[in-house]
């Protein structure tokens, strides 16, 4: 019996612990333990919303710096999103930053489900009492696209996070979406190259 017990514990927090994966510039930092991140300043992509959180995607190099005279490296998109853990009626929010990453290998599939269902229907309202979702998911990130009648909203969340109820989303910046397609084209083709 008291195997059974603890069998029944034990089970829900093994089914979270597979669910956690990471993308591969996530594995990378982590077996390096050291690294240098070069972020093209010049090619990102940032999101705010009203209440002042944001979510900016930059093209990322990252090097091994463990590797003396072959410097290993890996490219990625780096995802940062800051937004309000607190909010205070006579102060200063409090704000929180949390970064994931998009791998190499998951940018075709983002790149595909933003040329196909998103960007064709930022002017397409769905009709009267009609709700469409589209979803994608990479292995740290989630992105959503609601629309209801004529209005749109953008979720960007963090998977792996401290703060499961807490994530960006914006209705009145859904017009920048396609800048982040040209971001995830810059890393595509830089990586052909």
């Amino acid at each position: 019996m008291k195997r059974f017990t603890l069998l029944l514990f034990i089970l829900p927090f093994l089914g979270i612990a597979q669910e956690i994966s990471h993308s591969e510039p996530s594995q990378f930092i982590e077996k390096a333990g050291s690294v240098q991140i070069n972020l093209v300043e010049s090619e990102k992509t940032i999101f705010k919303s009203g209440l002042g959180e944001t979510v900016s995607f930059y093209p990322a190099e990252i090097i091994d710096l463990n590797q003396n005279q072959n410097q290993k490296k890996i490219s990625g998109i780096e995802v940062e999103s800051t937004f309000i853990t607190k909010q205070y009626q006579n102060k200063q929010d409090q704000f929180t930053k949390e970064t994931a990453w998009i791998g190499i290998d998951e940018i075709p599939g983002l790149i595909n489900w933003f040329e196909s269902y998103i960007i064709p229907n930022l002017s397409n309202p769905t009709g009267t009492k009609k709700t469409v979702k589209y979803i994608f998911n990479t292995k740290e990130i989630q992105f959503k696209f609601d629309v209801y009648n004529t209005t749109q909203t953008f979720t960007i969340t963090v998977k792996n996070t401290n703060y499961k109820d807490k994530y960006f989303w914006t209705e009145s910046r859904t017009k920048d979406i396609p800048s982040i397609l040209k971001t995830l084209k810059y890393m595509q083709m830089k990586t052909l190259n």
